[in-house]
């Protein structure tokens, strides 16, 4: 006996994808214009949503892999939300929302972050490379840095792709990672001690100051 199709999948074949990673293709939502989709590729796991390049520790010990960095994610957004609750400023990570099937595949669900004119909002690699990276962006890039510290967020790697500025309709804004936040480690020493993690963050802003200052320098001499 063949298993019946199930009927609620959210539909998103014939869709364009908007981003795409390694591992994982990103879409709008087709109901919820507030809301992306991250989707992992079929070609990088096996039938039992295992990724292909695992190691023996993770075939013998963990299952559904290729899935493992939705769970890192949900976990460091949903501590943050549920510490923010009532705040007046929004959590340094993008909401994580859940996961949802689709006819694609089990997607998870996360926060649209864009600017004003509902275009999305543009990363550290986009402003510095533009041209378009000014002093409001630093100065709020340090304080970031201080929040992540603060509450001792875990950020996976140092890509200045996933890390966003939001502008707000008064003019200010803030940075928001988008990706690769949450702890990967089996033993997860940086969520256990807040000094190994304020010096990895400090590693990490140490890298993406020096890309903004560099940018303001050459927007200056040009």
């Amino acid at each position: 006996m063949t298993a019946e199709q199930p009927k609620n999948l959210l539909e998103l074949a014939g869709q364009n994808m908007i981003a795409q990673g390694n591992r994982q293709y990103v879409y709008e939502h087709p109901t919820d214009a507030g809301t992306l989709l991250k989707i992992p590729q079929s070609h990088t796991m096996d039938e039992n949503a295992n990724l292909l390049t695992d190691t023996w520790f993770d075939r013998r010990f963990r299952r559904s892999t290729a899935f493992k960095g939705f769970l890192r994610e949900f976990r460091e957004s949903f501590e943050l939300m549920a510490r923010f609750q009532g705040g007046s400023f929004p959590i340094p990570v993008c909401e994580v929302r859940g996961v949802i099937q689709t006819d694609l595949g089990l997607a998870l669900l996360y926060e649209r972050i864009s600017d004003p004119d509902g275009e999305l909002s543009p990363s550290l690699y986009d402003l510095a490379g533009s041209g378009r990276l000014t002093q409001q962006h630093l100065d709020d890039l340090h304080d970031h840095f201080d929040l992540l510290e603060k509450e001792n967020v875990v950020i996976s790697n140092k890509n200045q792709r996933n890390l966003i500025y939001q502008t707000w309709p008064d003019g200010t804004g803030r940075w928001v990672w988008i990706d690769s936040f949450g702890c990967k480690q089996t033993i997860p020493v940086r969520r256990w001690s807040r000094r190994l993690n304020a010096r990895k963050l400090e590693q990490i802003r140490e890298r993406f100051v020096g890309v903004a200052e560099a940018a303001l320098r050459n927007k200056t001499s040009a």
